[in-house]
């Protein structure tokens, strides 16, 4: 009898031991709730002030989430050479980190380091105007752990 008990007891303590482990490996699942691109003028990492009405509603609806990130990654349009491409990248990407910080009063340990990738992924050809001006941007994703948001 003690000895069927305890072998019950034993397969719920591994249940609950694999659901933790399920719960742990699934913290780092994330899904792109919403996503925009924020566009610079060029040599510039000065943000407009036309872009900050679209972080503000970034900003807000992230703040409805348990469990959000913002991921933001800089971009430039391979104008300047690659040295100061990655610089202005890097300044573009920070510039919206502090918009986000200073402005939107988003904590900083739920935005990811502010990444600059230079002229890398393009959305356009750089050969002419209006590509160079759509790669001059910055990506801004409001990302929702996947776990949190099925209420694990």
């Amino acid at each position: 009898m003690q000895a069927e008990a305890a072998g019950v007891i034993g397969l719920a303590d591994a249940a609950a031991v694999a659901a933790v482990d399920q719960r742990v490996s699934d913290l780092d699942d994330y899904k792109i709730e919403s996503e925009n691109n924020v566009f610079f003028d060029p040599d510039s990492a000065v943000l407009k002030d036309g872009a900050k009405p679209a972080l503000a509603d970034l900003a807000k609806l992230a703040k409805s989430f348990d469990g959000y990130l913002i991921e933001i990654s800089g971009y430039a349009s391979n104008t300047l050479g690659s040295k100061t491409d990655q610089k202005l990248s890097e300044e573009r990407a920070a510039a919206v980190a502090r918009y986000f910080y200073e402005v939107q009063s988003i904590p900083m340990r739920r935005i990811l380091i502010p990444v600059g990738y230079g002229s890398t992924h393009p959305l356009a050809s750089n050969a002419n105007t209006e590509g160079r001006e759509l790669n001059r941007r910055v990506d801004v994703k409001v990302l929702i752990n996947k776990s949190l948001e099925e209420g694990m």
